[in-house]
């Protein structure tokens, strides 16, 4: 029992002796427990470094586009297919909201309604398609102006909405176009959340009776089309509504250690705004997406596109001039090997609803502001050793 006792009392001083140790010296953290030097390297020269584009259906916008403005011209089409059942028609006014002008926006231009020849579908028609299938009297007309918000009214004639009701004449709807537009005005469609374009048509239920009846009719169909009148220059990344452009960046990774810690990686981006076209306030939505096979045309390469990589909204309006990406997450995976760095494509959130067009600079037009990604790593240290 004497032996135990003295046991535990030599123990007992030693560990006291340590702790007066700690309490005098600090011990210093192990060398091979450091996470290494950190690192910066910055990647440019993206390659490939591809644009391309193609003609999108706009008939889902909740926009109508009219005018000219970017070297295209737009116009759009409406459809009215419910109308009163009996009764004189009297009057007949297309009421249409226009909230927004984009463009040379002074002055004023001439915007006519023209009968439809064909039958056309909003989730189909283009430009190209529609060819210019319209009469070309002139059934109603408008003066636009670049206001804010305004509203633009084209009075139909009664005799027309009469015909379209009892089949004497063809609805095809109508056709409304601009004449020597600097601007293009920007109306709601019938895809809006608010403020849908109305037919107001005056009727008398009674025919040869003074009381006059209004009943409204909301349209079934309408969409803008549009035609570009001069070619976008060459040698910039684009990404677009209405004519879909868009744009694949692949970087070289090679210089970065496959077994790197990534803490940050960040995408630069630099907006020309000169071959933009952009809203002032209204910003402009695109998303980078991975992209999932060999494929250098942006029109068919296979993407993810169950994740942006981008993990918040990428707004630009025509005040932006450098955009950043946080891309860490993804480049990590490359670096790693998880992932096969393919590179990653740039397209509209909805390349349908506008004619928005950002420009960005390339290698081609300016190296130094052309897309490039800094990362900053680290490794581990036997590994720098």
């Amino acid at each position: 029992m004497l032996k135990k006792t003295a046991c535990f009392a030599s123990i007992a001083a030693t560990l006291l002796g340590l702790v007066g140790c700690i309490s005098r010296t600090p011990v210093e953290a192990p060398e091979s427990v450091s996470l290494g030097n950190v690192h910066t390297i910055e990647i440019t020269a993206p390659a490939p470094e591809t644009t391309a584009t193609q003609v999108v259906v706009t008939g889902i916008s909740p926009l109508m586009l009219l005018g000219e403005a970017d070297n295209r011209r737009a116009s759009f089409l409406m459809k009215f297919t419910n109308f009163p059942d009996s009764g004189e028609v009297v009057s007949a006014e297309l009421t249409l909201i226009n909230f927004m002008s984009l463009g040379d926006s002074v002055g004023q231009f001439e915007a006519t309604a023209h009968a439809v020849l064909e039958e056309w579908k909003e989730s189909e028609v283009t430009f190209e398609l529609f060819n210019n299938q319209f009469d070309p009297d002139v059934i109603a007309s408008a003066t636009i102006t670049p206001a804010d918000s305004d509203t633009v009214i084209f009075n139909l004639s009664p005799e027309l909405i009469a015909g379209w009701r009892d089949s004497s004449i063809a609805n095809n709807g109508i056709y409304i176009q601009s004449h020597n537009a600097t601007f293009l005005s920007h109306f709601v469609s019938r895809n809006s959340l608010d403020r849908f374009p109305v037919l107001r048509i005056g009727f008398k239920p009674v025919p040869g009776q003074d009381s006059v009846a209004t009943w409204i009719a909301f349209s079934s169909q309408d969409a803008f089309i549009f035609e570009r009148l001069a070619p976008v220059e060459d040698g910039w990344l684009y990404v677009a509504d209405g004519e879909d452009y868009r744009s694949i960046l692949k970087f070289d990774f090679s210089e970065v250690p496959k077994n790197a810690t990534i803490s940050r990686a960040i995408l630069t981006l630099t907006v020309d705004s000169l071959n933009s076209f952009l809203a002032e306030d209204d910003g402009y939505l695109f998303d980078l997406y991975r992209l999932t096979e060999d494929n250098d045309d942006p029109l068919t390469a296979a993407l993810d596109s169950s994740r942006a990589l981008n993990s918040a909204s990428i707004s630009v309006t025509r005040a932006s001039r450098t955009l950043e990406v946080d891309l860490r997450s993804q480049v990590q995976q490359w670096i790693f090997g998880n992932q096969f760095n393919y590179g990653m494509l740039l397209l509209s959130r909805r390349p349908e609803r506008e004619l928005y067009r950002m420009a960005l600079y390339s290698t081609v037009k300016d190296s130094a502001q052309a897309p490039r990604i800094k990362i900053t790593y680290t490794v581990p240290p036997k590994s720098e050793n």
